[in-house]
């Protein structure tokens, strides 16, 4: 018997890196956004949701996420 997949709850892992990889270039093109973030932005692992550190905030590292969320689910 054939089996049929099943759609996941959510995202995929990859469609959820390339979101998280455009949701980091938009905020860099920003001029608002400080290079020492923009930076940070860049080293962090584009498989794991944004974190804050350093230089990113909570509150901005929940908005894209949040926005990367958006985007992987369209």
């Amino acid at each position: 018997m054939a089996r049929r997949k099943t759609r996941v709850a959510g995202p995929s892992g990859e469609s959820l890196r390339i979101a998280r990889t455009i949701v980091y270039y938009e905020a860099c093109l920003d001029s608002e956004v400080p290079q020492a973030v923009a930076r940070e932005l860049w080293a962090h692992d584009m498989n794991s949701p944004f974190a804050a550190g350093e230089h990113v905030s909570v509150n901005a590292a929940r908005l894209l996420e949040e926005r990367a969320q958006r985007e992987a689910a369209r």
